[in-house]
């Protein structure tokens, strides 16, 4: 049996159809996924945010080491482990809403998701060779949208069989496509460190000394970027407030504010339309920051940023502040719209900065601090949740995006315009333009 010569693949296409695929997967999975929690599982606010401080924690801990393991080893290798983990966590969670599976289906997602975090935009980065990627990486979250819509659409049609039918469908497909990944994704530049001195010492000694080295490129890179620091603190601020978002907005909706009854729709079928709105929205959104990148450069991306994080604050509170169905609608469709953006803004400012021997584990740094931040701000908003209401919860949430926009502001004053900093040699080979041909 023959198998693809991976050589000719176009990492610019897969790239962008890994994204698309994840998108749907992912979409597939999570749309419905806070009603399997709450009516089979019977999951109250704290228990939801627990489940996010169990994926967060274990996240956090294994962002540095599998950001190492990329920039050491092989950043194909940790992409294609990373998706076959992940599906695996996804069967498990669909197997069994017991809440110690849920939660032990939390650390497998997280190991998976570390694995590919840092590594696919590093390993699009070194295939692609530009010199400004924040366009591409705009360009893969547009398309991850479309990916989101079809998923979510799925995703309710699946939940009216059965509510654990949209986890376990999306880790099958999940697996296949991480095989699939195995047979066809590229690794053509770039180049795991050698030492001679490897045939005096073991592996483990070896090994030692490579991460040593790593964490000290790791730190004088910190110390050669005007800004990262500030961009780091804005990154976990919205970590202590997304945890809240993510696992409370549809508590809330489910249980305070409550669907109406049109056309007979159930809970899921609602999450699903509220999801394919907020893909739409987002593609858009997606689109002006896109062409606002391209036509002034990634100086342009603090602002995005500081826009789109005053846009998510106001959201948020008029979100916790509704009492009726289309005002809540309003405000988490407008908080919803603006969230895809904040990855790939943040991550083309980093990848055009940071050299490339500690992208991945720069990358990885910043989830760390998003990790921390979810880590920190879970169980404390949980706790109000259950306590007080879910209410009070997403307001205290929001109250944590105003050091975000501090930090940003800072940041406008701090960080200088895009420079890549890259020798002649590691000059674009390609435009992006020609790559789509």
């Amino acid at each position: 049996m023959a198998f693809p010569d991976r050589s000719r693949t176009n990492p610019y296409r897969l790239y962008l159809g890994m994204r698309l695929g994840m998108s749907f997967l992912a979409a597939l999975a999570f749309t419905t996924s806070v009603v399997y929690w709450v009516k089979d599982a019977g999951l109250n606010p704290f228990q939801l945010v627990v489940l996010g401080t169990v994926l967060e924690g274990v996240y956090f801990l294994l962002q540095l080491p599998t950001g190492l393991l990329a920039d050491l080893v092989s950043r194909r290798g940790c992409v294609v482990v990373g998706v076959l983990t992940y599906a695996g966590g996804l069967v498990m969670q669909g197997a069994s809403p017991a809440y110690l599976n849920l939660l032990l289906a939390q650390a497998v997602l997280a190991l998976g998701a570390a694995l590919m975090s840092g590594a696919q935009d590093s390993w699009a980065a070194d295939e692609l060779r530009e010199s400004e990627m924040t366009p591409v990486f705009l360009r893969a979250a547009r398309l991850g949208l479309v990916g989101t819509i079809a998923g979510s659409l799925l995703s309710g049609v699946l939940a009216m069989i059965s509510l654990n039918a949209p986890l376990l469908v999306s880790g099958i497909l999940m697996a296949a496509g991480g095989l699939a990944l195995a047979l066809l994704m590229p690794e053509n530049h770039f180049h795991p460190r050698k030492s001679g001195a490897g045939l005096r010492r073991t592996v483990l000694q070896q090994a030692k000394k490579d991460v040593g080295e790593q964490l000290r490129a790791s730190r004088q890179a910190t110390r050669m970027v005007p800004g990262l620091f500030l961009l780091l603190g804005m990154t976990l601020f919205v970590g202590l407030w997304s945890e809240s978002f993510d696992r409370l907005s549809g508590d809330f909706l489910l249980q305070d504010v409550t669907f109406p009854h049109v056309l007979g729709l159930e809970p899921a079928a609602w999450f699903s339309l509220i999801s394919c709105v907020t893909s739409v929205l987002g593609f858009f959104v997606a689109g002006w920051a896109g062409r606002r990148t391209e036509r002034l450069g990634s100086g342009a991306i603090v602002g995005m940023l500081l826009l789109f994080t005053s846009v998510t604050a106001v959201g948020v509170m008029g979100l916790s502040l509704a009492e009726t169905f289309p005002v809540a609608l309003m405000f988490l469709l407008l908080v919803s719209a603006a969230r895809p953006i904040y990855e790939p803004l943040a991550n083309g400012w980093l990848v055009v900065r940071v050299d490339s021997s500690v992208r991945a584990t720069t990358l990885s740094a910043r989830d760390m601090f998003d990790s921390g931040g979810q880590i920190v701000g879970g169980p404390l908003v949980g706790a109000i949740g259950s306590a007080v209401s879910v209410r009070a919860a997403l307001m205290s949430g929001a109250a944590v995006l105003v050091p975000a926009i501090v930090f940003l502001l800072g940041l406008s004053r701090k960080a200088e315009p895009a420079v890549a900093r890259r020798t002649p040699a590691e000059e674009p080979s390609l435009p992006v333009e020609s790559l789509k041909e």
